[in-house]
């Protein structure tokens, strides 16, 4: 991540490790992907340290209170703040076996936004010491990413998505207006954040930058909305000795300038065509010496890859960043499934024991290809 010389191409999984228990280790189907891991791989593995909802930055303590309804289909998660402007509510719906959707949201309306923007700043309850215990537990497998919130994101998760993205068209003045009230908050949570992590040589990271990007959103929009707030506090993670990634899947090729200005150090999942729309080679080219790539083997072709299609996939990853530094093959998504599959399991497997056994191999080609060009 920090650029400098490595012996090969390193690797890492995404959210799943052997260290300590976790739903996958509670899972019989993922223990030989566990063992594997710990015998041929690296981690990487997000854990939080600020207990808050989406978008409540610094909320006081006891400022929102949550009702749970159950029925025979699933639970419903009724979640009311109390503004000094007026009481918001939100829903969300959790079917049973089935992802959890916000079905209303905080803020629908221009009053909405107001009373929202009433809310005092008070700061937020940090807590590292699940951190330190990973971390403590990884020790050299891995690296540990602790999330933060950017403005952007905090401003768009307290509203449909829609309704952002007709803001973002039609009114991005008062998206602009609720992101600096939120950047003085984001800023303090973060020199909070950093303080707690002293001594932990762990990753600052944020996922906000994905929901302001083509298609949906346009490249202008994240120069507006993204690109001056979050530099701000990417300084600030710098000034405490601390490397910041940003978390964003799709189509990075139009707004990958401004992730450059941003000054981050690490940019993942870099999903490869057709769910990005930027291939590795070009990715890299663009990136060389400023800022460093993880990603590109595709979670969703894990769940169907056949016939050494995964091994075909990682020799062109290993050939294309060979001889370079600044890139980590990684899966771009957390294994969700349970249990897992056959065939999410064989091409786990054989995506992490490729890139064990052929990077050094490919390393030492290269090697051995300037050895006999000096002596020419």
């Amino acid at each position: 991540m920090r650029r400098q010389p490595v012996d090969f191409v390193p690797h890492t999984t995404y959210n799943i490790h052997p260290y300590l228990p976790t739903s996958h280790s509670a899972d019989p189907s993922y223990t030989e992907i566990l063992e594997e891991i710990r015998v041929s791989s690296g981690v990487t593995v997000k854990v939080s340290a600020i207990d808050e909802g989406p978008g409540l930055s610094g909320r006081a303590q006891g400022l929102v209170e949550t009702r749970e309804k159950w029925d025979s289909s699933g639970t419903t998660l009724h979640s009311v703040i109390h503004t000094p402007g007026g009481d918001l509510w939100s829903e969300k719906r959790i079917p049973n076996g089935q992802p959890a959707m916000v079905v209303k949201h905080y803020v629908s309306t221009d009053e909405d936004l107001a009373n929202y923007m009433s809310l005092p700043y008070n700061p937020p309850a940090i807590n590292a010491s699940r951190i330190r215990q990973v971390y403590e537990a990884i020790g050299d497998g891995g690296v540990v990413f602790v999330p933060f919130s950017d403005p952007m994101f905090a401003s768009a998760s307290v509203m449909d998505f829609e309704d952002f993205c007709i803001r973002c068209a039609e009114d991005p003045e008062s998206l602009q207006r609720l992101i600096e009230w939120n950047l003085e908050r984001s800023l303090e949570n973060v020199r909070l954040l950093c303080e707690a992590c002293s001594g932990m040589d762990v990753i600052l990271h944020t996922s906000g930058p994905e929901v302001c990007t083509p298609p949906m959103v346009s490249p202008a929009m994240f120069a507006r909305l993204v690109t001056p707030y979050l530099t701000k506090i990417v300084d600030i993670i710098h000034q405490h000795g601390f490397l910041a990634a940003i978390h964003c899947h799709g189509r990075v090729r139009e707004v990958f300038p401004e992730v450059l200005k941003i000054g981050a150090d690490l940019l993942e999942p870099i999903e490869p065509p057709d769910q990005g729309n930027i291939a590795l080679h070009e990715l890299m080219e663009k990136a060389v010496g400023r800022i460093s790539l993880m990603g590109h083997v595709q979670d969703q072709e894990i769940y169907r890859m056949s016939g050494g299609e995964m091994r075909r996939w990682v020799e062109y990853l290993l050939e294309t960043a060979a001889g370079r530094t600044g890139y980590i093959i990684s899966p771009t998504c957390t294994p969700f499934d349970s249990p897992c599959t056959e065939t999410y399991r064989d091409n786990y497997l054989e995506y992490l024991r490729t890139a064990a056994a052929l990077s050094p191999q490919v390393s030492a080609h290269l090697d051995s290809e300037r050895m006999t060009v000096d002596n020419e």
